[in-house]
């Protein structure tokens, strides 16, 4: 399901802050409707993101810099207990189902259809993407900052978009504890971990050598980042954390 997009997202020029404000809203609507029917669900993804960076001035500008094509989808992880119920919920809201996913994978994802946009969910109790990671079910609307920032550092194969979220988490003071944890008892995740957190630093450097950014706005994250690529390297690691062969496959496809 990952890899389905709007029909027209490579041909549209958007106003990219509009469209998140926008999708915003309607991601509230969803979550407030689901909340009063006792349907837990949380956002993540550009559209939650945005939700807790959105104050920052340069974090805005950083998560929009590379989608200008616009934002794919509203993202909700639903705990699969009220998989029934956010259905009945959704289609309330005049959403339309793609019906072969609804068919084939209907019990562990969904696809639904308004207008321009489109609602992506995963019924799942944890992230179950690149790599398996419990989720902060206390949080409120949005997955918290630190399950945020995990939902983009476990990422196999990300993109510019995804490591320019990364670094505008990183701006805020974002929790590390679970993120220490967790990369010292699983190898594969500590791998993508430390990977992206490489590859946010020189998109960093990219950013100030191409003159988008100012060095000194930016200082501040490459600071955060090195410390808490330091972090995870020097934390004592679990009988669990075992390196694997070179070719072998360390990630989840989802």
């Amino acid at each position: 399901m990952s890899g389905i997009f709007p029909f027209d997202s490579q041909l549209r020029k958007v106003n990219v802050a509009e469209q998140l404000e926008k999708y915003l809203n309607e991601a509230r609507k969803i979550y407030d409707a689901c909340t009063k029917e006792g349907v837990k669900l949380l956002l993540y993804g550009s559209v939650g993101i945005y939700s807790v960076v959105k104050d920052n001035k340069l974090a805005r500008e950083l998560i929009t810099l590379y989608r200008r094509n616009g934002v794919q989808d509203i993202n909700f992880i639903v705990r699969p207990e009220s998989r029934d119920k956010f259905k009945e919920i959704i289609y309330s809201l005049d959403y339309t189902p793609y019906i072969h996913l609804e068919k084939t994978l209907g019990h562990i994802a969904g696809m639904f259809f308004k207008e321009d946009i489109i609602v992506k969910v995963y019924y799942s109790e944890d992230m179950k993407f690149n790599h398996i990671i419990p989720v902060n079910w206390n949080s409120d609307f949005t997955f918290d900052k630190q399950d945020l920032l995990l939902s983009k550092l476990q990422m196999h194969f990300p993109t510019n978009k995804d490591l320019s979220d990364i670094i505008a988490l990183v701006l805020f003071d974002v929790p590390e504890e679970k993120i220490l944890e967790l990369t010292s008892k699983d190898w594969g995740l500590w791998k993508d971990v430390t990977s992206n957190l490489q590859k946010s630093r020189e998109l960093v450097a990219k950013l100030i050598t191409d003159e988008v950014r100012e060095r000194e706005e930016l200082m501040p994250v490459i600071s955060k980042l090195i410390k808490l690529h330091g972090k995870i390297m020097n934390s004592p690691k679990a009988e669990s954390w075992k390196p694997l062969p070179e070719d072998a496959k360390y990630w989840r496809d989802f």
